[in-house]
């Protein structure tokens, strides 16, 4: 591990930047549906799904028990961070659904309304995400204006190592 101070809103950014390019595949994996061949699709849903399950979900976690805490501290009970994890926990009832529709989709079983109800995950998803992210981005100002560059390292380090595996 180097010695250098990492910086928070970078380390971040590079997390965001890994995230994004597959939350906007998820309005291509809707329009998809019904409009490609079935083993194609079936390919870049599981891609995207093993994306979601394998480094979003840890990356949700990695901000939850890093970050969330010491916004919490630094706002007092000004501004809670209950919405922000709420939409975590909405987020994961998502992905639990994605989850079941992908068992249909590789046994060949997704009928129409089936197509409908998984569109309408892939869109909420994309949706929240998009939104979710972007909330993030002003927290993080919060801890930048309000923490010194060693508090910054540590959080910044915390991600990295809580997403290590996956990211």
């Amino acid at each position: 591990m180097s010695d250098e101070l990492r910086s928070l809103p970078k380390t971040t950014h590079e997390h965001h930047d890994r995230i994004l390019p597959h939350v906007d595949r998820l309005p291509q994996l809707a329009e998809m549906l019904g409009r490609v061949p079935t083993p194609e699709f079936a390919a870049a849903f599981d891609e995207e799904y093993r994306f979601i399950v394998g480094q979003l979900v840890p990356h949700m976690a990695a901000i939850e028990t890093t970050l969330y805490g010491e916004l919490e501290r630094l706002m007092g009970t000004r501004h809670s961070m209950a919405p922000m994890r709420e939409e975590h926990a909405h987020l994961r009832r998502l992905i639990g659904v994605l989850g079941e529709y992908r068992l249909l989709v590789f046994h060949g079983e997704l009928g129409d309304a089936d197509r409908m109800g998984l569109r309408r995950v892939l869109y909420r998803l994309y949706a929240i995400l998009r939104v979710h992210l972007s909330e993030e981005e002003m927290y993080l100002a919060v801890l930048d204006r309000n923490l010194t560059d060693e508090e910054k390292d540590t959080l910044a380090r915390g991600i990295d190592h809580a997403a290590a595996e996956p990211m």
